[in-house]
């Protein structure tokens, strides 16, 4: 309704309530009074259903947008700069976006503009993924659609978890974790569209390793839709930032755990962003293996009570997560000592290599993300898949993974 403050929204069908009664004629303007009616009536179908948006985003202005971010932002230029990757976004023009969703985009773009720069970098991104991997030109503007409303359900969820500055607890997390769904949920409900956009919208943020959210869906279960959108949206928080070592850190972010993306995926964008990469700055010294002693003291604890919860005989599933995170936490323990990270503890002159601390840094901070990462799928996967009733079980393992660093 706070659109309708700034531009026309418009009934394009009469808006009734359950039981057929007319609460407000097609064509007719929407204002604060349709609010007032809509808080005393159940509709019969979805409010957004029944909207349109004058002036509101169309494929068009989407282009224009997506192809501006290429000219401007080098490591864009390399992933999605290819003619083939253009000419995909340029022929998203020839897509009409959907009545609801084209009122959703422009309430996003109005309240959120970073979150709708987000949605647009994604579309270039995949555009680049698509065009090196080939995907078939009868489907690639279902999968740049979907890229473009990957994050819509987010329009759905408490904005103080959204844009909040303070670090968000597993428990806060869990209501941010059903933005898929629900977006999935508005594809079906609100448009014609074919299940495989919704699919990749539902499956954006899960991963091969069954790592993700909000299903923990592992590679069977992950459509080639869902697989590149969530690789574009990994790259794409990145890439936004424009930070000087961005091209180092979306690399470690997408091949730290091997079997979490779609290897021929991520080579799509990894590979032209190589030349690219060599651009982070380092902690000093003491500052970066302080911060690794803290991480690895946290892995340390982390491995403790995860065994002792794999030990468990009285919970089979709490017993089940606990062997699952101990192989999670293996994964990352290699990462991390592939750097040289723990060896490095014990020997002062490697505070003046800058080039192996810039390394060391980055994959501390993917390390940290990780560990936090882990300890929301353990809550989610509690909470969600087993009613919450193990919760009492895990939770100290919860807390240590997701303990502050030092």
């Amino acid at each position: 309704m706070a659109l309708s403050d700034r531009q026309d929204i418009v009934a394009c069908e009469d808006i009734v309530d359950e039981s057929g009664r007319k609460l407000w004629a097609q064509g007719q303007k929407v204002s604060r009074s349709l609010q007032e009616k809509l808080q005393r009536h159940k509709l019969a179908r979805p409010l957004e259903s029944a909207l349109t948006v004058e002036g509101g985003i169309v494929s068009d202005q989407v282009v224009a947008a997506c192809l501006e971010l290429v000219g401007k932002n080098p490591l864009l230029q390399r992933v999605a700069g290819s003619v083939a990757a253009r000419g995909l976004l340029t022929e998203f023009r020839n897509t009409p976006l959907p009545g609801p969703f084209k009122l959703l985009l422009t309430s996003a773009r109005e309240s959120d503009l970073a979150s709708y720069q987000h949605g647009l970098h994604c579309v270039a991104i995949t555009a680049g993924i698509a065009a090196r991997l080939n995907v078939g030109d009868n489907t690639v503007q279902q999968l740049l659609l979907a890229a473009l409303i990957h994050d819509i359900g987010e329009l759905y969820i408490d904005p103080g978890y959204l844009r909040s500055s303070a670090r968000l607890a597993p428990a806060q997390w869990n209501q941010v974790a059903v933005h898929p769904r629900i977006g999935q949920m508005l594809v079906r409900e609100l448009t014609a569209l074919p299940a495989a956009v919704g699919d990749a919208v539902a499956e954006h943020h899960e991963r091969l390793d069954g790592s993700g959210y909000p299903a923990q869906r592992a590679t069977a279960g992950i459509s080639k839709f869902g697989r590149i959108i969530g690789v574009a949206d990994t790259c794409s928080a990145v890439i936004m930032r424009s930070a000087p070592d961005a091209a180092d850190r979306l690399i470690v972010a997408t091949k730290i755990v091997p079997e979490e993306f779609d290897r021929a995926v991520v080579d799509a964008v990894v590979t032209p962003l190589q030349s690219a990469a060599g651009g982070a700055s380092a902690m000093s010294g003491d500052d970066c293996l302080e911060r690794i002693r803290g991480i690895a003291e946290r892995l340390e604890k982390s491995v403790v009570v995860a065994e002792s919860l794999a030990a468990l005989q009285a919970s089979r599933i709490a017993a089940d997560i606990g062997g699952y995170v101990l192989a999670a936490l293996k994964v990352l323990s290699k990462a991390l000592s592939a750097t040289g990270a723990l060896e490095a503890l014990g020997h002062d002159e490697v505070k003046g290599d800058g080039r192996l601390l810039a390394e060391i840094a980055l994959v501390a901070r993917e390390v940290d993300w990780r560990l936090r990462n882990l300890a929301r799928n353990v809550y989610l996967r509690v909470h969600l898949n087993h009613d919450g009733k193990e919760l009492p079980l895990v939770l100290p393992l919860v807390d240590t993974l997701d303990s502050q660093p030092r």
